[in-house]
């Protein structure tokens, strides 16, 4: 467990451009490499995943750039919005008026230096659409953070079911995520591993993860929501780290007491 590293991106870390590259690869251009128009289908997916996939959150931290005005110019212009660093998350549940997303705490707390920026802000991409989200609570010790955000007319989130107790080591767990910044509307990567168990409330995947996986949902079999990835090894980014359960249950339970998750 010594060489592990938390997914904390602090400072200048920008959007990855493979991330930026794939999202206009898949949007704008065809395979003859010519820009037209293209009657984009709502993208279909697998019954037995569906909620997973649908309940997929892509996540930016944006920076507000400051303006400072001078004798001679104001601030009449718009602020610049910089991409500061990606992340992933999950949509836990809604009400009638708000969606509750789960994601990695390191990816909600700013830094120095990008407090200095400007007025950092968190932006939510859920398929087509997008909002900015505010902190409801967070916790640094088990690395989670629930964000909320406005929900718009017509949408429908299956509320994510938290397991009661995490699987047996070996079993199958599945993942779906935006490493490297990856993604679009019409795409989820989806990645599949195996639980290999728990040291106290860390727990354990064979699952790969890198710099924008953060936050992204680990289920079981059943399609119940156990952890979320927060972690990786340095040299095997095939093995990744969350915390457990249990956690994701004290957390929940102590936003309930105010606010009316489920």
């Amino acid at each position: 467990m010594e060489k592990i590293k938390s997914y904390m991106i602090w400072g200048w870390g920008m959007l990855s451009v493979a991330g930026f590259c794939f999202l206009v690869i898949t949007q704008f251009f065809s395979c003859h490499g010519k820009k037209k128009e293209v009657e984009v289908v709502k993208p279909m997916f697998v019954k037995e995943h569906q909620a997973k996939l649908e309940n997929f959150v892509f996540l930016v931290k944006e920076s507000h750039n400051f303006c400072i005005p001078d004798e001679e110019q104001g601030c009449q212009e718009e602020s610049t919005v910089s991409p500061i660093s990606s992340a992933s998350g999950v949509v836990l549940s809604s009400s009638s008026s708000h969606i509750f997303v789960l994601t990695a705490n390191h990816f909600c707390e700013n830094s120095n230096i990008q407090k200095i920026m400007g007025e950092i802000k968190i932006r939510i991409f859920i398929g087509e659409t997008s909002r900015l989200a505010s902190i409801v609570t967070s916790s640094k010790r088990a690395d989670l953070c629930l964000l909320e955000a406005l929900r718009f007319k017509g949408e429908n989130f299956k509320p994510t079911k938290i397991a009661k107790e995490m699987p047996s080591i070996g079993e199958e767990v599945f993942n779906v995520a935006a490493p490297d910044g990856m993604a679009s509307p019409n795409t989820r990567l989806m990645f599949t591993g195996k639980f290999s168990g728990c040291e106290g409330l860390n727990c354990v995947y064979t699952v790969p993860a890198t710099f924008g996986s953060s936050g992204s949902a680990i289920y079981n079999k059943e399609g119940e929501l156990i952890s979320l990835l927060v972690a990786a090894a340095i040299n095997f980014e095939n093995v990744s780290m969350g915390p457990h359960v249990n956690t994701l249950k004290i957390l929940v339970s102590t936003v309930e007491e105010t606010v009316d998750i489920y």
